[in-house]
């Protein structure tokens, strides 16, 4: 059975400064977003608007904006454009990250705030890049693991181990996918309702990979092959 956790998500906005409380923990020089484990039995007061996902336990998160009501032991206002500076308990910084500035960029007042938002759209635009890096990265790592290109109605020879590990470096043949504003498919839905990027098909070619087309039947009404059409594009 898993356990459920409540995860904190407070701002502050003071002075034009938009502020998140973490707690610390000196043992390790960690921060984290506050939480509480949910014991058997306690009644849970939360809000109409919450989220929830899944990491293992399952968690409620719980998001306030000014709220004077805070206990805040061992727990420290930190400004939103430090965050990238600060050490995330379990590695988990990008995933973090984003829900911090998603989450303030739906709580902040729209008036007089046009300042610390748009700061705030470009924060989470390097971590929706940075996630996406991360994603491109661990493909290429499972394809050097030994994960198998396979292509359909094509002989594939795999890419080159070494051109692969220059490439995780480089990252020099990455291109970035923005989802489009009406979707096009299911997965730009998906990343449009998580606010997210991807990257686009990796060129792997570029990385040594062969992919010959095998010749299709022909037709009499499509006199083609598939390697016409790859020559073609």
């Amino acid at each position: 059975m898993k356990r459920i956790r409540i995860d904190y998500y407070n701002y502050r906005l003071k002075k034009g400064r938009a502020n998140i409380l973490l707690q610390f923990d000196s043992e390790t020089g960690e921060y984290c977003i506050p939480f509480h484990y949910v014991k058997a039995n306690e009644h849970l007061h939360l809000s109409k608007g919450y989220y929830t996902e899944d990491d293992g336990d399952l968690v409620l998160i719980e998001r306030d904006i000014n709220n004077c009501h805070l206990n805040k032991t061992d727990r420290v206002w930190i400004p939103l454009k430090h965050i990238s500076e600060l050490t995330i308990h379990g590695n988990e910084w990008l995933h973090v990250s984003h829900h911090i500035f998603t989450y303030f960029l739906q709580l902040c007042p729209r008036e007089g705030e046009s300042g610390i938002i748009n700061s705030v759209i470009n924060l989470l635009e390097s971590v929706k890049i940075e996630i996406a890096k991360r994603e491109y990265v661990a493909k290429l790592r499972s394809v050097l693991e030994g994960e198998r290109l396979t292509v359909l109605d094509a002989n594939v020879k795999q890419p080159d181990p070494e051109l692969i590990r220059k490439e995780m470096e480089t990252l020099e043949h990455f291109r970035l996918r923005k989802p489009h504003d009406i979707p096009m498919c299911q997965f730009d839905a998906f990343l449009l309702d998580n606010d997210l990027y991807t990257y686009k098909p990796i060129d792997w070619k570029a990385l040594g990979a062969e992919i010959k087309p095998t010749p299709l039947v022909q037709n009499p009404l499509f006199d083609k092959t598939l390697e016409d059409l790859y020559e073609e594009e």
